[in-house]
């Protein structure tokens, strides 16, 4: 099978190979004084990166790469300290069990891509130069981490399926390999990001995606105000797909992610990818002097909010451990602020005030702690309550913004008089 190596010009010792020895031969030679793996392979270049087409044998798979797996219900911190998502083990038994049922016979794992930190050697021959495509052989250094980028279920399954074989299937398993993409990259946002952009045979959960992928400003305000804003430093969640009610976690990042939504354009319901196309619209990249001036106006916003609102402000100066329980208990008080829809609540309110250009945002902002937040509050009953339950329909969360506007002293929109019963 063939295995793509993605390759920055700095982490390479490029060597020209004279006749009469070849570039097998050198490669050879370094491999057995350093320990090394010499692979063969097909150098090319895509982009600002060179690349190698090669293959490597479950056997190596076994012994040389690392998982380096976030945890369950890990916040962003933890999964920014991670390569891979959260191990999922029926995932890894289906694979397994399929590379069991087969081997000896025919069967197909998609390549996986990873990553070594460390300087490595293509021998080239001397014809090709300084070309950029041609027959080459590749020496990874037996002190090299050769880690996974994508793929890690697979690898995790490779290993647990040699475990459950007899030793005639190990055999031949053994003289089997599979495609991969090597990257040779030291920047672990890099390393992130082409995680985000290999998620495509997998989806990711959203709240992980958006914690990895940095390639869209959409995103970066997500992390910033997750990392800025104390009321969510250390709270997220950036792994699961749904908040359960004992956790001690805040929010999902995907939540965090509506608020911005509303902050930025007004809309939390609007889809992923017109929100990307959007905020590349309006703030160009998480480096323009735009980008920053509307993070900071945003994490300003929050954090006002925060020490207006009791709970939230007890939430926010929780130390972590065993005082962060408290959380769980607020969540089952119903406490209209500690929802998603709250969020969006809250961040519609900034976004008028920051669309109207209000100068004196930062004292009316201070009002949303005069609210009644609490589910039984007369405010939220008949639109986002109904009969106990919470809604999230676009219809009923109008409503509960205009109420909370006209609660503030904003001005009325006449249009939904009839909506809010005046």
């Amino acid at each position: 099978m063939n295995v793509n190596v993605t390759v920055p010009v700095s982490s390479v010792n490029f060597v020209d190979v004279e006749q009469p020895q070849t570039p097998s031969m050198a490669a050879q030679e370094e491999a057995s004084n350093t320990g090394g793996i010499a692979l063969p392979g097909v150098l090319f270049k895509q982009g600002s990166r060179y690349c190698i087409s090669t293959a490597i044998p479950f056997r190596r798979v076994r012994t040389r790469i690392q998982v380096d797996s976030a945890k369950e219900k890990g916040n962003v911190a933890d999964v920014q300290n991670a390569t891979n998502r959260p191990v999922m083990p029926d995932h890894v038994s289906t694979i397994a069990n399929y590379i069991k049922d087969n081997v000896g016979g025919r069967y197909i794992l998609p390549p996986m891509t990873l990553n070594v930190q460390h300087r490595i050697s293509i021998y080239r021959p001397h014809y090709v130069g300084a070309g950029h495509f041609g027959a080459v052989f590749i020496v990874i250094p037996e002190t090299a981490r050769l880690s996974v980028t994508d793929g890690g279920h697979r690898t995790n399954a490779i290993i647990r399926a040699y475990e459950n074989m007899s030793e005639d299937q190990r055999a031949e398993f053994d003289s089997d390999a599979i495609a991969v993409m090597i990257t040779l990259e030291g920047q672990r946002n890099q390393i992130h990001q082409d995680f985000a952009d290999c998620s495509k045979t997998k989806p990711l959960p959203k709240s992980q995606l958006a914690a990895y992928d940095r390639r869209n400003p959409a995103n970066g305000l997500v992390l910033d105000i997750v990392e800025r804003c104390k009321l969510f430093y250390d709270k997220i969640d950036s792994t699961s797909k749904s908040l359960s009610v004992l956790s001690t976690n805040l929010f999902l990042t995907n939540q965090v992610r509506q608020l911005v939504k509303e902050l930025l354009v007004g809309d939390y319901a609007m889809a992923d990818s017109p929100f990307e196309d959007k905020a590349k619209e309006l703030l160009g990249s998480n480096e323009t002097d735009r980008y920053k001036s509307d993070r900071d106006k945003f994490v300003e916003f929050i954090d006002i909010v925060t020490d207006a609102i009791a709970v939230l402000k007890e939430i926010a100066s929780l130390p972590p451990g065993i005082p962060r329980n408290i959380i769980k208990d607020r969540r089952q008080e119903g406490w209209i602020c500690l929802t998603a829809t709250g969020m969006v609540i809250i961040g519609r309110i900034g976004y008028e005030l920051f669309r109207d250009s209000r100068s004196d945002w930062r004292q009316i902002a201070v009002r949303l702690g005069q609210i009644d937040w609490s589910r039984t509050g007369n405010l939220w009953q008949n639109n986002i309550v109904r009969s106990g339950k919470m809604t999230t329909q676009r219809a009923p969360v109008r409503i509960a913004v205009e109420k909370v506007r006209r609660s503030m002293g904003l001005p009325p929109n006449p249009k939904l008089d009839a909506e809010v019963g005046e």
